[in-house]
């Protein structure tokens, strides 16, 4: 896809490489920074790979907050790190699971949830296929409500 992305219009055995660097560079810095030392930069913002707006509905967002909310308390005063448990059984490092190894892994942690609240969580974080959900994600969310963000 990258390569497709960047592939030169006129020469398709060509790719603008040229303009990937400066894609590339665009994250870490902004073009001729130099010439302007006191300039400010704003901090880079990693597009999503979920776009949650209007993925649930005013309700299903209330029902998933407080879900949320309960369990990130459970996940502080057990003081768990639930990551560690996603990457084991990504095998190919995606940072996506598949629906069955995630509820595995809350059963195997004691978090219970009911169907609903799964399905509520598998609404909210599923990944590009439809059996799969993006655990980078629901632990980037889930550290907000368990006190751990660093």
């Amino acid at each position: 896809m990258l390569e497709n992305h960047f592939r030169c219009s006129t020469d398709p055995l060509k790719i603008r490489y040229f303009d990937f660097n400066e894609e590339i560079e665009n994250i870490f810095t902004a073009k001729d920074l130099e010439k302007e030392p006191t300039k400010t930069l704003s901090s880079y913002q990693a597009p999503s790979i979920l776009d949650p707006k209007n993925v649930l509905s005013n309700t299903e967002e209330g029902e998933l907050l407080a879900l949320m909310q309960r369990i990130g308390t459970d996940v502080r005063h057990r003081r768990l790190l639930i990551k560690p448990f996603f990457q084991d059984k990504d095998k190919s490092m995606s940072g996506f699971v598949t629906n069955t190894r995630f509820r595995s892994i809350f059963d195997n942690q004691k978090l219970w949830i009911t169907d609903r609240e799964y399905y509520l969580i598998n609404k909210r974080f599923q990944a590009g296929a439809a059996n799969e959900i993006n655990y980078v994600e629901f632990d980037y969310v889930m550290r907000h409500f368990s006190g751990d963000r660093e």
